[in-house]
Parts: C-alpha cells; structure tokens; sequence
C-alpha cells in the first residue's frame, strides 16, 4: 500500500513539475512580448519627440529671421544625436530584456527538472 501511494505521488509529482515548467516558462514568453510592444512604443515616442522638437526649432528660427543660418542646422544636430542616443538605449534595453526572459525560462525549465529528478527518486525509495 506505501509502495502504492509513493509511486502515485512521484508520478503526480513530476506531472505537477513539467506542468508548473510550461506554464513558468509560458508567462515569461508572455512578458517578454510585453516588454517588446513597450519598447516599440517608446522607440515610437522618441521619433515623434524627435520630429516635435526639430519642428518647434525650424519654427522658432525662422520668426527669429535665422531659419538660413548655421545654428539652425546645429541646433536640429543636436536633437537628432539626442534622439538617435535615447532611440539605442533603448533598443539596448530591449536586448538585455531578452537576455533577462531567456535566463528566466531556463531557470524554470530547470526547476522542472529537478522536480522531475526528485519524483524519480522518491518512485526509487519507494521500490527500494
């Protein structure tokens, strides 16, 4: 009967583990896809920033009588830098955040296994 209920609760064990492996590994697919589409929102954002400031420049130098001149063109030099700089951090972000999601989900497929292995070797004990 303990033999029974041992190898019943090993096979349920590592039911339990490959289950709680998939669905682990399911959410951090889930946010990492998360964590995508708010990066491409903000990559979205600093564009359209980038294209408010070079505008209110271009405007603001020509009512000044300067819309020719050699600041103008530095001024919308230095926005555009400043844009591309944001636009790589957080394209930066973005590929650590990957690199954080891959770590996790072998973190879990992991455990699974562990869980696995520990089921195994109480169904071991049991027929020891």
């Amino acid at each position: 009967m303990a033999m029974g209920l041992a190898i019943v609760g090993g096979v349920i064990s590592a039911i339990g583990a490959s289950k709680q492996a998939k669905a682990s590994a399911k959410a951090e697919s889930l946010r990492e896809r998360m964590m995508q589409l708010e990066a491409m929102r903000k990559r979205r954002e600093l564009v359209r920033e980038g294209v408010v400031a070079r505008a209110q420049a271009t405007s603001n130098a020509t009512a000044q009588g300067a819309g020719e001149g050699s600041g103008l063109k530095g001024g919308i030099a230095q926005i555009t830098a400043q844009q591309n700089r944001n636009t790589l951090a957080s394209t930066q972000d973005e590929e650590l955040g990957h690199g954080v999601f891959s770590a996790n989900r072998k973190y879990a497929k992991a455990g699974g296994m562990i869980s696995f292995g520990q089921g195994i070797s109480q169904l071991g004990s049991a027929f020891a």
